[in-house]
């Protein structure tokens, strides 16, 4: 993942932003300079625009644009009295977003663990990007050499892993209809084959209360998979996956499934409980 680099100053006459053109041609410099806007607003304080310049040491006009831009878009918010900004609504909400996915990792854990040793199989809880499921935690076998080769960060397709098909089947039936619109988009001439994988998920979740890939990921790969939702718009999903040669349909189906439901209604009890106390 790319990182801005650190432009605060180094010496007198040099600015936060100073260095910041003639960069590889990726680095989309208006992007750095409304980061860099939001990244003043760490003193915990409001800030006029006059301020952000002396601390940004972005022109006037520039910071006057940015901070209109992201203030129409909630990022920040104008106090109308002071003409000062603060952090806006979406701003807060990115900082709920990751102290979910943090509280969820840290309560999670454990109870991977757990069902890792218990069946000696990889367990992984996800987190859709895009039409993809990103990798968040990943627990391997403690015994079996024989395992998937991802670890947390790794993403793979949501249409034909259990992890991603078990998301897609909780997700919010608008989001559903985005991400299947991307998949057609995106995969024309195997539409009709995703479809069906699709439709047999929903039927595996209706039935099972889990959804089952067997030789997904170019045959390689066979899973469950049972998703979790987190409020309105928290959805995540957990997998257990291993190597198709050693995962029968009746371990799958048997096995691995009805114990990750389990594991994952332990996990959303534990969850619950958190919040309340």
């Amino acid at each position: 993942m790319a990182i801005i680099p650190d432009m605060r100053k180094s010496s007198p006459g040099k600015t936060r932003t100073a260095g910041i053109d003639g960069r590889r041609g990726d680095f989309m410099t208006s992007l750095a300079k409304g980061l860099e806007i939001l990244a003043a607003f760490e003193v915990g304080h409001p800030l006029g625009n006059q301020e952000l310049v002396a601390i940004t040491g972005l022109p006037k006009t520039t910071v006057s644009r940015i901070t209109g831009t992201l203030a129409s878009l909630g990022y920040l918010r104008l106090d109308e009295q002071s003409r000062k900004y603060a952090m806006g609504a979406r701003v807060l909400g990115l900082g709920a977003s990751v102290q979910r996915h943090i509280g969820l990792l840290r309560t999670a854990r454990p109870h991977m663990q757990r069902l890792a040793d218990e069946l000696d199989i990889a367990v992984v809880l996800g987190a859709r990007d895009r039409t993809g499921l990103v990798f968040l935690e990943v627990i391997h076998p403690p015994r079996n050499a024989l395992t998937i080769n991802t670890d947390s960060g790794s993403v793979v397709p949501i249409e034909r892993t259990s992890i991603g098909l078990a998301y897609l089947v909780a997700a919010p039936v608008t989001e559903r209809v985005h991400m299947l619109q991307a998949l057609r988009d995106a995969h024309p001439d195997d539409w009709e084959d995703i479809r069906g994988v699709v439709e047999r998920a929903h039927k595996d979740y209706r039935e099972r209360g889990f959804v089952v890939s067997q030789r997904g990921r170019g045959g390689l790969i066979s899973g469950v998979g049972v998703p979790m939702v987190l409020g309105p718009n928290g959805v995540f999903s957990f997998a257990c996956v291993g190597p198709s040669i050693q995962l029968s349909e009746v371990r799958l189906v048997q096995v691995l499934g009805p114990r990750l439901v389990e594991t994952v209604a332990a996990i959303g009890q534990a969850m619950r409980a958190a919040d309340r106390g």
